[in-house]
């Protein structure tokens, strides 16, 4: 536990009255942990494994968000707004979480200073993020595909997963996560393999040179985007 950024540099004391509370879950390869549009009464510390954020539009568009790897917090949201899952959470392997309800982890976030600052930071963390992958989106496909590859390239590194410069994307998950077209998504990988940044192959995107990727100027980039 006390890898989840959730809890890291807390007392012991935080660490003991956070194991007595959480309830251990185990998912299998294709489980929602958390559906969208559900109550959410309850976070996932994420202990083992990685898992896919989606989310279906009004109109019955899917998009996915996303992967979260261990360690990392799954639900958080929904828990501080009281409202519903914002989005679906998909075991993409065999997954194992800590489930913390929300009285229980609003007595942590009272009890224990550290805890409450670092959910701060994540959420902080995460606004950037999301600040960041708004400009990146709205540049053109090229910044969108780098800021996903290099996010994925940099989390996979964090979490320590063999060949991280290897993702696991296929074409249409590309379309899933930047909605956008096969053709649009197709010319603009031949343009970053042509600049000797990404190899592709049906089920992976190999990224040769990622401090390249993240080097890329606007104006090596698609104009017509």
């Amino acid at each position: 536990m006390k890898r989840n950024p959730l809890f890291q540099n807390v007392p012991e004391e935080a660490l003991r009255d956070a194991a007595r509370v959480v309830t251990q879950r185990h998912f299998a390869a294709g489980e929602i942990v958390v559906a969208q549009d559900a109550q959410g009464e309850a976070l996932h510390l994420l202990t083992c494994g990685v898992v896919r954020v989606s989310r279906v539009s009004t109109v019955g568009r899917q998009r996915v968000m996303g992967e979260v790897y261990a360690p990392g917090v799954i639900g958080e949201t929904a828990v501080l707004s009281g409202r519903e899952r914002s989005a679906t959470v998909q075991a993409l392997g065999e997954v194992t979480t800590l489930m913390l309800h929300r009285t229980h982890f609003q007595q942590l976030l009272q009890r224990h200073p550290q805890v409450l600052w670092n959910l701060s930071v994540m959420l902080v963390e995460r606004v950037t993020f999301l600040n960041d992958e708004l400009i990146a989106f709205g540049l053109n496909t090229q910044a969108a595909l780098s800021h996903v590859f290099l996010h994925l390239y940099r989390q996979r590194l964090a979490a320590g997963v063999p060949e991280p410069a290897t993702l696991p994307l296929s074409t249409t998950d590309i379309m899933q996560r930047i909605s956008s077209s096969r053709e649009t998504v197709s010319r603009v990988m031949r343009t970053l393999a042509g600049l000797g940044m990404v190899q592709a192959t049906p089920n992976t995107v190999v990224l040769l040179d990622p401090e390249g990727l993240g080097d890329l100027t606007l104006e090596e980039a698609d104009p017509a985007e």
